[in-house]
C-alpha cells in the first residue's frame, strides 16, 4: 500500500547563493544522469541543478522555476538536441502541473528506466548482490488508467475552480482534464468545473470496472446531478467485488493491480496446503483473490475502516480471517503453535517495520513475498531479512502501476534457505 511521507526540509549551507540565476532566467545546459524523482541533475559552478521533463546527454534551455539553498529547479524549455528516446507529451499541462514527470520518455524507456532504478537500490547491499531484476511488466493503459484523482480548489482570482498546485513553485494550474484519470473522473471535473466555491480540495474515486463512484467532500450544487459525501464506493478485480471506504488505501491501477495479483499467484506456486498471512491487507484484495489457492488465509491490518472493508468483501468465502491491529503487534504475539508457510508483505511507502522483520525471522515462513511502492525502503528490508543467510532473494519483478510517472511497484520473493529446492 502507498502512504505519503514526509519531505525532510534541508538543513545545511547554501549552495546556490553565489549563481546569478532567478526565476523565469534561461540558459543553456547538457543534462546529466535521472534521479530518483524522475528529473535530470546537473550543476553549474558546483551549485546542484534539477531539470524537469530532460533526458541524460541533452542539450536543452532551460528555465528557472525555483532557487532553493540546495538546488536551482528548472524545466526544459526548448530542445536543441534531443535524445533518441524522447517523444511529444500528450498532455498541455506537462512540466506546467508536475504530476507526471516522463511524459517526454518512450514507454519502453520509461519500463527500463524503472528496471535499472530497482537494480540500483539493490545494488547496495551485499545480501542482494547478484538478483537481475526482471523486465518490468507494462501496463495495458498508458493513459485514463487512474481511478482516483485528489484536486486543489483555487482561491482568490481562481476560487471555485479545480486543479492542481505545483509542487515545486506551489502555483495553483486550472485543469479541465487530466490525462492519467479514468473519463468518469475528468467527466466530473467538467461538470464541477468554476462551481466549488468554499471549497478547499476535492478527491473523485470511481471504480474502472463499475459504475459506483466517491466523490468528496459532501456539497450541494445548484443545478448539478451529481452526489457527493457518500461513505464508500466498489470496484470489481478479477470478477470480484470489493467495497472500498472513503478512508480506505486502494490502487489507483485497477487494470494492473489484476496484473500484480496475477504476479503474486505465479511466483509463489501455492499448491493449496499452505497458510498463508497477508499483512497489511487493506480491503483485502490479495487475501480474497489467492484464498482458493491456499488452505487459510490471514489478513492484518491496522485500519478500521479498511478491516470493515474487507470483511464484507468475503462473500462466500471461508477460509480468510481478517485481524484488526499493526502488523508488527499481530505477529509480534503470532502463537509459535500456528504455523506461516507463506507471508506476503504490503506494507507502505516508509517500509516495513523493524518488529516486523524481526517476526518474520522467528516465524520463518517458507516463501515471503513483498509488494513495494519504494524500491529504497523495499532494498533495505530485503537486505535485512537475508542477513546471515536466513533467506535467499530468488525474484524482483517490476510493476508498472503509474505509467508517465517516476513511481513504481516490485514484486519481490525470498525463500527460506532451509526450504529450498
Amino acid at each position: 500500500m502507498a502512504k505519503r511521507k514526509r519531505r525532510q526540509r534541508y538543513i545545511g549551507p547554501d549552495l546556490t547563493e553565489h549563481i546569478d540565476l532567478n526565476p523565469g532566467d534561461n540558459f543553456e545546459i547538457t543534462l546529466g544522469e535521472i534521479n530518483d524523482a524522475g528529473d535530470t541533475v546537473t550543476e553549474i559552478e558546483g551549485a546542484p541543478v534539477v531539470v524537469s521533463g530532460g533526458l541524460p546527454g541533452e542539450v536543452v534551455i532551460a528555465e528557472v522555476q525555483k532557487k532553493f539553498p540546495e538546488r536551482i529547479a528548472t524545466i526544459v524549455s526548448q530542445v536543441l538536441e534531443p535524445a533518441a528516446e524522447r517523444i511529444e507529451p500528450e498532455c498541455k499541462y506537462f512540466l506546467v502541473c508536475s504530476g507526471c514527470q516522463w511524459q517526454h520518455v518512450s514507454y519502453g524507456h520509461q519500463l527500463q528506466l524503472k528496471r535499472e532504478r530497482v537494480q540500483r537500490e539493490v545494488d547496495k547491499y551485499e545480501n542482494l548482490s547478484g538478483v537481475e531484476v526482471d523486465l518490468t511488466v507494462e501496463s495495458e493503459k498508458r493513459l485514463g488508467y487512474r481511478n482516483h484523482g485528489r484536486f486543489t480548489i483555487g482561491k482568490y482570482e481562481d476560487a471555485g475552480q479545480v486543479g492542481y498546485k505545483n509542487a515545486v513553485t506551489r502555483r495553483f494550474v486550472r485543469v479541465e482534464e487530466c490525462l492519467l484519470m479514468d473519463q468518469k473522473v475528468n467527466d466530473t471535473i467538467g461538470l464541477v468545473q468554476d462551481k466549488m466555491d468554499g471549497q478547499t480540495q476535492m478527491s473523485i474515486r470511481v471504480g474502472s470496472n463499475t459504475d459506483s463512484m466517491l466523490v468528496q467532500p459532501r456539497m450541494s450544487i445548484s443545478g448539478l446531478n451529481l452526489v457527493t459525501g457518500e461513505q464508500h464506493y466498489e470496484e470489481e478485480v478479477r470478477g470480484s467485488r470489493f467495497r472500498v471506504t472513503a478512508s480506505s488505501f486502494f490502487q489507483v491501477n485497477t487494470g494492473q493491480l489484476s496484473r500484480a495479483v496475477d504476479e503474486v499467484r505465479d511466483l509463489l506456486q501455492l499448491d493449496g496446503s499452505e497458510v498463508m498471512v497477508d499483512a497489511y491487507c487493506g480491503v483485502g484484495v490479495f487475501a480474497v483473490l489467492v484464498s482458493p489457492y491456499v488452505k487459510r488465509m490471514v489478513g492484518i491490518e491496522e485500519s478500521a475502516s479498511a478491516i470493515e472493508d474487507a470483511n464484507l468483501n468475503l462473500s462466500d468465502v471461508t477460509n480468510v480471517e481478517f485481524i484488526e491491529g499493526k502488523t508488527e503487534h499481530v505477529l509480534a504475539e503470532w502463537s509459535d503453535a500456528d504455523r506461516v508457510d507463506v507471508l506476503l508483505l504490503d506494507p507502505p511507502r516508509v517500509g516495513c517495520h523493524p518488529d516486523v522483520l524481526e517476526s518474520v525471522k522467528k516465524l520463518k515462513p517458507e516463501k515471503v513475498l513483498m509488494v513495494s511502492c519504494e524500491p529504497a525502503a523495499m532494498a533495505r528490508d530485503l537486505d535485512l531479512l537475508c542477513e546471515g543467510g536466513m533467506y535467499r532473494l530468488k525474484t524482483l519483478r517490476p510493476v508498472d502501476m503509474f505509467p508517465q510517472t517516476r513511481h513504481v511497484e516490485t514484486i519481490s520473493l525470498l525463500v527460506l534457505q532451509e526450504s529450498q529446492d
